[in-house]
C-alpha cells in the first residue's frame, strides 16, 4: 500500500519536532509534571470522606491527630447571646424641642389669621384641626372638629394665647428628658394626663392636647450605623468556644446518625470533603506547576548549564519523583495501632537521601533550594503535624547537604548519615515542645522515627549513588575520592614504573590544593587531576628528566625536534590510557589541558642553536592543547610548571623561590595559557602566596648545629650503646 506523500510530510514533521531538544524537555517537565500531580491527588483521594446531616455513618470514623477544633453551634449561641445584650445606639437631636415649639407657634399664627379674614371661619378651623391631628390612632386623640372650631371662633384672644402657654409648658416638660422612637406612645399618655389634671375646661384641654401631643417628636435619634458597629464588636469579643480532639477520638460512630457539630468538627479536621476531587485535582496541578515554575525559573538563572543539559534536567526529576514516591509509600504504613503515635510516620520522609544525592552529583546551592521544594511536598503528603513534617524534612535535608559539600573520604558519606538522624531528633523533640503535644512516650517514638529516617536516608544515598554517577555519566566526588586512592592501578603503575612522576605529581597535588578553596575551586577535583595529570609519561618514562635517577640522558643523541616530539606525546599517550582505563572527563581534561599550548623553551632553544637557514618554527615545539578551560585545570598547570621549575634551583632561597613563582606565572599570563578559565588577578596573587608558603616549607634552610653540639652527641650515642654494634644511622 503506498502512502500518500502529504501523509509521509506530516510524519517527517512529527519526526523532526519530537527530535529538537526543546520539546524533548518539555514532554520530559509534562511527564513529570503529570505523575508529580498523580501523586500528590493520591494522598487527598482517600482519607477523606462525604458526610451529609441525619445521614447514617456506615464505619467509626476518628482523628488521626491531636486538634483543637472549634465548637460553632455553642459559638454561635454566645455571639447570638452578645449581640442581643447590646442596647441601640442613640443620638441626639439638639432642635427637636425648637421644632415642637415652632409648630404650636404655627398653629396659632394659623388660627389668628383665619379669624381675621373674612369668610367661613369654621369650615377653615375645621380644616385646620383634621389636618393638624396625624395621630388621632396612635395617640388616642378622637376629636370632635366641629366643637374644637366653634370654641376658637367664640374664644377671646386672651384666651388662645393661655392655651398656647399652656401646650408649650406641656411639650417642654415632656422633652426635658430622653425621648426616643420607642418611648413615644407613653409620651403621649403622660400628655393626657398633664393636660387632664390642668384648670381648663374640657375643650380647651383638647385643644391643648391635640396641639402639644401632635407636635411631640424624639430628641434622641436612633443611629443603625453605630449600633451595628456595636453589636459587631459585642460578637468579635466573644471568643470561639474551643474543643481538643485527642488523636484515635471518634468523631461519629458507625451507625449513628450525623449532626451539624460532627459535620463541623470534621471539615475542621480536613476529613470531612467540602469540594469536589475535580477542584482538588484542579489546585494539585497549580500548585504543581507552581513549584515547577519556581525550579525551572531558577535554574535558569543560577544554573543554566544544567538547564540545558537534557541529561541533567532527567537526574533532577528522577530523584524528585522517587523522593515523593518514597514518601507517599511511607505514609500508608501502619506503625501502631495508637493513632498518635501512628501519625508520627510523616517524619520517616527520606528528604535528606535526595539533598545529599543532588549536592554531591550536582551542586550543594541547588540542593539547597530543591530540599524546600521537597519538604514543602511532604507536607502536603502527610497528615496531621504537615507543617512539623515539613520542617524536620528541611532541616534534616540541609544538614545533609552540609555534611555531603566537602567528602574528604568514603566513610563521611556514613557518617552524614548520623549527622542527619541527630537533626531529625533534635527537631522532632522541639517542635514536640512547641506543639504542646509534648508526652515521653511520643517523644521516644519520634526520636526512633528520626534516628531511622537519617540513617535510612544515608543508605539509599549510598545505594543510589554509583547507578547515578554510572547512569548519568557524572563524576560525583565519590567517584574523585575512588580516583585519588593510592592503591588505584594507574597510581601504583606510576609509583612503580615512573617514580619520579609519581612524586612529582603527590607535589603538583599539594601546591595546588593548597589554593583551590581560597579561588573557588574544587580542591578534590584539583587534588585527583594532579595525580593524573602526567599518567601519559609512563610509556616512555625515561626521557623525563624527574625519572633520569643514576642513567644518561637520552636527549642528548637524539634531535631537538625529536625530544620536543616524545615530551608533547605525553599528553597524547595519557589521554589514550585514561580512555582504556575509563577515566572521567573531568579528569581526561586536565591531561589534555594541563599544558594548554604552552613551548617546549629548552628543546626550542637547541634547535635554534642548530638552526642554520631560520627554517624552524616555534609551532613545532608547542603542545596542542586545548588551554584550560577550567581554574582547576589551570591551578594544576600553574603548579606543575612552578614545582619543575623549583626543583632545578641549585639553593632554593625564600626569595629565589618568590622570584621564581611569579615568573612562572607571569609567563603563562603572557602567553595567554589562562585566557580560556576565569581566574582574575587577585586569584593569581592569591595563588602565588599559596605557592611560596607551601615551598618555603619544604625547601627551608636546614639548621647547623655548631661541632661541639655535635661531638657531644656523638658521645652521648656512644655511651648509651649500640646493643648490637650496628653502625649508627
Amino acid at each position: 500500500m503506498r502512502v500518500p506523500a502529504s501523509l509521509k510530510w506530516i510524519g517527517n514533521v512529527f519526526a523532526n519536532f519530537f527530535r529538537h531538544s526543546t520539546t524533548q524537555k518539555v514532554l520530559g517537565i509534562l511527564l513529570f509534571f503529570s505523575i508529580t500531580i498523580l501523586i500528590v491527588f493520591s494522598s487527598f483521594s482517600p482519607k477523606q470522606v462525604n458526610l451529609k446531616v441525619d445521614e447514617v455513618a456506615r464505619e467509626d470514623i476518628q482523628s488521626k491527630i491531636n486538634a483543637v477544633v472549634i465548637d460553632e453551634k455553642q459559638t454561635a449561641e454566645l455571639r447570638k447571646q452578645a449581640a442581643e445584650r447590646v442596647q441601640k445606639v442613640y443620638q441626639e437631636d439638639k432642635y427637636a424641642l425648637a421644632n415642637t415649639t415652632n409648630e404650636i407657634n404655627s398653629f396659632f399664627t394659623t388660627v389668628n389669621e383665619i379669624l381675621a379674614a373674612e369668610g367661613e371661619h369654621d369650615i377653615q378651623l375645621q380644616e385646620l384641626i383634621e389636618s393638624t391631628n396625624s395621630l388621632r390612632d396612635e395617640a388616642n386623640l378622637q376629636l370632635h372638629s366641629p366643637t374644637l372650631a366653634q370654641y376658637i371662633i367664640n374664644a377671646r384672644p386672651e384666651d388662645l394665647e393661655l392655651i398656647r402657654q399652656a401646650a408649650l409648658s406641656v411639650v417642654q416638660n415632656l422633652l426635658s428628658k430622653p425621648v426616643t422612637e420607642e418611648a413615644l406612645p407613653d409620651i403621649y399618655q403622660q400628655a393626657h394626663a398633664q393636660v387632664d389634671s390642668m384648670g381648663y375646661s374640657r375643650t380647651a384641654r383638647d385643644i391643648i392636647k391635640l396641639v402639644a401631643i401632635n407636635s411631640l417628636r424624639p430628641n434622641l435619634i436612633y443611629n443603625a450605623e453605630a449600633t451595628e458597629k456595636a453589636i459587631q464588636e459585642a460578637v468579635e469579643a466573644v471568643q470561639p468556644v474551643q474543643k481538643n480532639i485527642k488523636a484515635g477520638e471518634i468523631i461519629v460512630r458507625a451507625g449513628d446518625r450525623v449532626t451539624a457539630e460532627q459535620i463541623s468538627i470534621l471539615e475542621q479536621l480536613g476529613i470531612q470533603r467540602t469540594q469536589s476531587y475535580t477542584s482538588t485535582l484542579i489546585g494539585a496541578g497549580i500548585f504543581v506547576l507552581l513549584t515547577f515554575w519556581l525550579v525551572i525559573q531558577f535554574l535558569r538563572r543560577y544554573y543554566p548549564d544544567i538547564f540545558k543539559d537534557d541529561r541533567l534536567m532527567l537526574l533532577i526529576g528522577l530523584i524528585f519523583i522517587i523522593i515523593l514516591l518514597l514518601t507517599r509509600f511511607l505514609t500508608m504504613i501502619k506503625i501502631s495501632n495508637n493513632a498518635e503515635i501512628n501519625a508520627l510516620v510523616g517524619y520517616l520522609a527520606p528528604v535528606a537521601a535526595g539533598s545529599m544525592l543532588i549536592a554531591i552529583l550536582l551542586d550543594n546551592r541547588l540542593a539547597h533550594f530543591l530540599t524546600l521544594i521537597m519538604a514543602l511536598y511532604v507536607g502536603l503528603l502527610t497528615e496531621g503535624s504537615q507543617l512539623f513534617y515539613g520542617i524536620t524534612a528541611f532541616v534534616g535535608g540541609t544538614v545533609g547537604v552540609f555534611k555531603v559539600y566537602r567528602l574528604s573520604q568514603t566513610s563521611d558519606l556514613a557518617k552524614s548519615g548520623l549527622y542527619v538522624a541527630l537533626a531529625n531528633i533534635v527537631t522532632i523533640v522541639t517542635l514536640s515542645m512547641i506543639g504542646g503535644s509534648f508526652s515521653w512516650n511520643a517523644v521516644l517514638v519520634g526520636t526512633v522515627i528520626g534516628a531511622v529516617n537519617g540513617i535510612l536516608s544515608s543508605i539509599l544515598m549510598i545505594g543510589a549513588l554509583p547507578f547515578l554517577e554510572s547512569a548519568f555519566s557524572i563524576t560525583s566526588m565519590m567517584k574523585l575520592l575512588e580516583l585519588s586512592n593510592p592503591n588505584h592501578s594507574l597510581l601504583r603503575r606510576l609509583l612503580l614504573e615512573a617514580p619520579g612522576t609519581y612524586h612529582h605529581s603527590l607535589m603538583v597535588a599539594n601546591l595546588a590544593e593548597a589554593s583551590a578553596e581560597a579561588v573557588g575551586a574544587n580542591p578534590l577535583l584539583v587534588r585527583v587531576g594532579a595525580y593524573y595529570h602526567d599518567i601519559g609519561k609512563l610509556k616512555r618514562p625515561e626521557y623525563f628528566v624527574e625519572n633520569q635517577r643514576g642513567f644518561d640522558n637520552p636527549h642528548e643523541k637524539i634531535a631537538p625536534a625529536l625530544s620536543a616530539l616524545i615530551i608533547t606525546s605525553h599528553v597524547k599517550d595519557g589521554l589514550e590510557i585514561a580512555r582504556e582505563a575509563h577515566l572521567p572527563d573531568v579528569v581526561v581534561d586536565f591531561i589534555a589541558q594541563h599544558h594548554g599550548t604552552s613551548l617546549t623553551k629548552y628543546f626550542y632553544s637547541r634547535a635554534l642553536e642548530e638552526d642554520r637557514d631560520g627554517s624552524i618554527s616555534p609551532d613545532s615545539f608547542r603542545y596542542e592543547g586545548p588551554k584550560p578551560q577550567s581554574k582547576e585545570v589551570a591551578l594544576v598547570m600553574l603548579a606543575d610548571s612552578v614545582e619543575a621549575a623549583i626543583r632545578s634551583l641549585q639553593e632554593p632561597t625564600e626569595a629565589k623561590i618568590k622570584d621564581m613563582v611569579k615568573k612562572i606565572i607571569k609567563d603563562k599570563l603572557n602567553d595567554g595559557q589562562l585566557e580560556a578559565c576565569d581566574l582574575t588577578f587577585k586569584d593569581l596573587e592569591t595563588i602565588t602566596q599559596s605557592f611560596c608558603t607551601i615551598l618555603e616549607g619544604i625547601y627551608h634552610k636546614r639548621i647547623e648545629y655548631p661541632e661541639v653540639i655535635v661531638k657531644e652527641f656523638e658521645r652521648r650515642r656512644e655511651n648509651h650503646g649500640n646493643p648490637d654494634n650496628q653502625p649508627a644511622e
